[in-house]
């Protein structure tokens, strides 16, 4: 299979996101600005900002003290740190096209979830790349490609990939010259589950590890999403096509000095995984059944930071996404599903109240 590639198209509209509540309140007016926002997975209760100083407005970024706790974190010394995991998954397509305009004979064919995070087909096809879609990783075992993208565990649905079964797409991947993207942006709650964990034991260069890209991100688990600071774990390789595609400087000093900080918390990192399971199980007690009722539906994931539904069709799901609206709760609307980031504690009660006021209203008539 010949890698022709189309010509990129940089026209492209963008894709819609959750966290979008300013924007929602520039549209709906005075209505939605006391929303309680649940559309961003982000976690509700983030690692708390400390005062820090304010020369670092003027310095200039040095990344080494972050990189030195990533290492401790992750267990890994990250390749890159770029502005959010983002800016890794924009820069990829650059650098594989580069590869294949030297390597005529590789597929230019990618593979993503067929559902997923959206960002990572848009911009594979944005830069002229075949798009492929997969449901289960091991379809790709049988399959030819040039690039696979794993989500780990998958945003939107919660569904996890088992690594045994990430290994061995990654070794297929190593005997085709492909590359194998997995971006583990939510399983900071469950570090054991991260390839990361297995580069000591069986991902080297022998077995593959220079056709994995990794990608971590601060914004879920810590809840530091406006700090726009991600990681990406690959072969040393890559490092530095990859500095010179994000350029200098990416991430502000004041943003790298507090996730060297937040990395290095291990007592709130303790702290906020057992509240975490302590807002689930209240969440799953005293929310859990409203939606269900409310969306008709029990065809569910739960993951630690966010709860998805899927519905019986894109109409029913934008209907149900609109009469939450009304009461005043944003969540996340797809096709065909709806994400409902785990609330923070003091949030549940609030929720709850909203839930029963739409089951007693007319957004419950309508949906009785």
């Amino acid at each position: 299979m010949s890698a022709v590639l189309n010509k990129a198209n940089l026209d492209v509209a963008s894709l819609p996101h959750g966290g979008d509540l300013e924007c929602w309140q520039r549209q709906e007016g005075d209505q939605a600005l006391s929303w309680l926002d649940l559309s961003s997975a982000c976690n509700r209760e983030p690692w708390p900002i400390p005062d820090f100083p304010k020369s670092l407005w003027m310095a200039l970024p040095d990344q080494a003290a972050l990189m030195q706790s990533a290492r401790s974190y992750y267990g890994v010394c990250p390749t890159v740190i770029a502005s959010g995991s983002q800016q890794i998954i924009e820069a990829l397509p650059i650098l594989k096209r580069e590869q294949l305009s030297s390597e005529s004979t590789l597929s230019n064919r990618v593979f993503v979830p067929r559902v997923g995070y959206q960002e990572h087909a848009f911009v594979w096809q944005k830069w002229g790349f075949e798009l492929a879609y997969y449901d289960n990783l091991s379809e790709l075992l049988e399959q030819t490609w040039t690039v696979a993208v794993l989500v780990n565990p998958n945003n939107p649905t919660g569904e996890w990939t088992d690594s045994e079964l990430a290994l061995k797409v990654l070794a297929h991947a190593q005997k085709q010259h492909a590359w194998f993207v997995v971006d583990e942006a939510f399983i900071d709650v469950q570090p054991e589950f991260s390839l990361l964990s297995r580069l000591d034991e069986q991902i080297d260069g022998e077995h593959g590890f220079d056709s994995l890209f990794v990608l971590r991100s601060v914004g879920k688990f810590f809840g530091l999403a406006g700090a726009r600071v991600g990681f990406v774990f690959c072969h040393p390789d890559w490092q530095q096509s990859l500095n010179n595609l994000i350029g200098p400087w990416p991430v502000a000093s004041a943003s790298l000095h507090l996730v060297d900080l937040a990395l290095q918390d291990q007592a709130w990192q303790l702290v906020a995984k057992r509240n975490l399971l302590a807002r689930q199980t209240y969440f799953v007690e005293k929310v859990l059944p409203k939606f269900h009722t409310i969306f008709d539906s029990q065809d569910y994931t739960l993951h630690p930071l966010f709860v998805t539904w899927r519905l019986s069709g894109q109409g029913y799901a934008e209907q149900v996404f609109a009469m939450l609206h009304e009461v005043g709760v944003h969540t996340r609307l797809g096709d065909g599903w709806i994400r409902v980031a785990m609330p923070a504690m003091s949030e549940i009660e609030t929720l709850d109240a909203l839930l029963i006021q739409l089951l007693k209203g007319a957004g419950g008539r309508d949906l009785a």
